[in-house]
């Protein structure tokens, strides 16, 4: 009768609590930042209407990702969120001003992990000696290191483990990835490090050549992720089969060895040979009551903004016994929603910063500020807007936390041009541009892209198409002979896609493109050209819509006869998703096929593109491939987490396409562009590029105008060059 009458009380505080307006909601509700998952982890529309219905005094807020809740939280439009432990990192960083009230336990233990060293007693000596003295040439046996928060290792902690016995090598020469493989290297004899070592594919079957020795233990060469002797037990027995050391998780070591939790006492036969190394070279029997750990991880946990700080842990202490598994109505839901994994959250009295937090695990904190090479090294990446800018701040933030190195450094410039300028006279490293940039970032400043956004739905991608109106007449490609045409811009991805095809396809000769169409609008072009005869017309379109937009409202207002544009353009107007009156009533648009093309494209191109200097050293270009692939696989839309940190391709701070187009699905390289899905679609532009071997004399562009001016001409002699597939 007490148990109920104390539980009573509780519930009762609790309510009473929440009714006194210390939330950011209606009525001072507490505010909860949730982050959808994916597939089976989609909580919110089930979860959620339930808090609202039973009058919970809970509301949920829909967060892009864990930052972004961690942002409102400290801004104080929402009142709490479950964060992990690297969340907590990136909020001690970025001075974000919260609590941390409750532990997210699954199972009845201080850290969600710790992380040993088991050795073979047979490379132990009867005199302590130095650590890197007993390790030394000995068979590692290493759990690996991936995108998953627990199993394996990070990055980061896995660097963490690493330095505490090697050291630090900084050759310049080499990628900081390629250092660190190397110095293990060096250490340890023949040894498995399985599961990738870099992201992309090609250059991570390089370093294993090259490295092989930490692949020689393996149970494959190849010593991928699904090697026998990847993870934590993987490593264990990697151990027992042929290692001298592994790190592993002291669950996993208790039960592999079969160590029982009250006496210690092993079941496995042969655990008598093995036992714990610790960091000061001394050793512990694997029977030891309080075995030396080398890392700590902490628990997942509740944080809230300080106002709301006690009634957001009283209300988690309200999430009772059953409520996960039993409980259909809101507080049930709310355990959903906050992932609680065990009867009640343990609650922290009173809630502690993120920094006293997490200082309370050995070494986690010591993982996250590890002293890198000296000099250190960056990327710069320029943007173009201070949004951009804080996107930029925040994916280095996040991606600091994870290990990524070098570090992105953000600067910012007016606009696109000047970002590229930027880069190739070397104040920034890399700048993000869409495809229209493609040709002028190559020709005119020596630029070149080392990845490419890549989406898998087609229509995302940058197609050119030829649309014109139901009712013209136009069937066939040589039918716009004498239209008037409109290009989103002048030089871009359509102006080029479209020289190119009609020069090929009506053998055309560079002057004889200005008599192929009565009139041409491109935007841009009146600053390049004289033109007598006013086929180029100078303000054709009206500010204030972008380039494709204004071609697509020329072609539908009949003042031109063909619009160049992408097909997202036309279903955007299809759909009816275009806010102007000229758009209200869609006409139906038909687009005009090349010849023996399917797809009805001119040309198609990757949404975006990461462009460097041509001239970087191969090592340059590694680590930059290294830095992006590697922001990709965490913050991308592979989402080995299921909701992530943060969103490298979502919304920030409600706007669309910051810094990355939100159609992104991942990035690729050169080589992977090669063997992409879309490689048997014709017309790729990027591969145009490189293919393209006709070329034009300099004095076959005078038929272009009575008057070029000098620059222009110099344009255009290199410009030529590529034009022609």
């Amino acid at each position: 009768m007490q148990k109920v009458s104390v539980i009573f009380f509780i519930f009762t505080f609790v309510n009473n609590a929440l009714l006194q307006g210390t939330g950011s909601g209606t009525n001072g509700n507490l505010r909860l930042c949730v982050v959808e998952g994916r597939g089976a982890y989609k909580r919110t529309f089930k979860y959620c209407p339930v808090l609202d219905k039973e009058d919970s005094g809970v509301e949920c807020v829909l967060g892009t990702d864990r930052l972004d809740c961690l942002r409102r939280i400290s801004k104080g439009t929402v009142d709490f969120g479950a964060f992990s432990p690297e969340d907590l990192m990136a909020a001690q960083w970025a001075n974000i001003d919260v609590l941390v009230t409750n532990e997210l336990r699954s199972r009845s233990k201080p850290f969600e992990r710790s992380v040993v060293a088991v050795v073979n007693r047979r490379i132990l000596t009867e005199e302590r000696l130095p650590i890197r003295a007993t390790l030394k040439n000995s068979t590692l046996c290493h759990p690996g290191a991936d995108v998953d928060d627990l199993r394996p290792l990070s990055d980061t902690l896995s660097a963490y483990l690493e330095f505490q016995v090697l050291s630090r090598d900084c050759i310049d020469e080499l990628s900081l990835a390629e250092n660190r493989i190397k110095a293990l290297a060096d250490f340890f004899g023949s040894s498995c490090k399985a599961g990738p070592w870099v992201v992309d594919k090609n250059r991570d079957a390089q370093l294993k050549r090259q490295y092989s020795s930490l692949c020689s233990a393996c149970g494959s060469p190849s010593c991928s992720a699904n090697d026998r002797y990847w993870g934590s037990t993987g490593s264990l027995a990697c151990l027992v089969e042929v290692g001298d050391v592994a790190w592993a998780e002291l669950v996993d070591v208790k039960a592999y060895f079969g160590l029982h939790e009250t006496t210690g006492k092993s079941l496995y036969p042969a655990a008598d040979k093995y036992a714990f190394l610790c960091r000061d070279g001394s050793w512990q029997a694997l029977d030891s009551a309080e075995p030396c750990v080398w890392l700590q991880r902490p628990w997942p946990v509740i944080v809230a903004k300080r106002k709301a700080s006690e009634a957001v842990a009283k209300l988690a202490l309200s999430l009772h016994n059953n409520t996960v598994t039993v409980d259909p109505h809101w507080r049930g839901a709310l355990a959903a929603l906050l992932e609680i994994r065990q009867a009640q959250p343990e609650p922290l009295q009173p809630p502690v910063t993120p920094f006293d937090y997490l200082a309370r695990a050995k070494g986690f904190r010591e993982a996250y500020s590890q002293t890198g090479c000296v000099p250190s090294r960056h990327i710069t990446f320029c943007t173009t807007s201070l949004l951009e800018k804080n996107k930029c701040e925040w994916l280095s933030e996040a991606g600091s936390v994870y290990g990524i190195a070098p570090s992105i450094q953000c600067a910012m410039r007016n606009d696109t041009e000047a970002c590229i300028e930027a880069v190739a006279n070397g104040e920034c490293h890399v700048v993000q541009a869409d495809s229209n940039w493609l040709m002028k970032a190559e020709r005119d400043h020596n630029l070149v892209p080392v990845l490419h956004e890549a989406t898998p739905i087609v229509e995302k991608t940058h197609t050119v198409v030829a649309y014109v109106r139901p009712d013209s007449g136009i069937n066939k490609m040589a039918d716009l002979r004498g239209k008037r045409a409109a290009f989103p811009e002048y030089d871009g991805v359509a102006w080029h896609s479209a020289i190119r095809y009609l020069k090929s396809s009506s053998k055309l000769s560079c002057g004889g493109v200005k008599e192929y169409f009565s009139e041409i609008c491109a935007p841009g072009i009146s600053s390049n050209i004289t033109d007598s005869a006013n086929v180029f017309k100078k303000s054709c379109y009206e500010e204030g819509l972008s380039g494709e937009m204004q071609a697509l409202k020329s072609l539908v207002e009949g003042r031109s006869d063909v619009a160049f544009i992408s097909m997202e353009t036309y279903n955007t107007y299809a759909a009816k998703l275009i806010p102007q009156s000229w758009a209200s009533q869609p006409l139906s648009l038909k687009p005009v096929c090349p010849d023996n093309n399917k797809y009805c494209l001119i040309s198609w191109s990757n949404l975006g593109h990461i462009f460097a200097p041509k001239n970087i050293t191969a090592m340059r270009h590694q680590e930059i491939v290294n830095v992006f692939t590697k922001l990709d696989q965490l913050f991308g839309k592979h989402y080995p987490f299921h909701n992530p940190m943060f969103a490298m391709y979502g919304p920030f701070n409600h706007k669309l396409d910051v810094l990355f187009h939100n159609s992104t699905k991942n990035l690729i390289t050169d080589e992977s562009l090669k063997s992409h899905p879309y490689n048997r679609i014709p017309m790729n532009f990027e591969r145009s590029l490189s293919n393209s071997t006709d070329s034009c004399q300099a004095e076959d562009l005078l038929n272009f105008g009575t008057k070029i001016q000098p620059g222009f001409l110099v344009i255009m002699v290199s410009l030529v060059v590529y034009l022609i597939s």
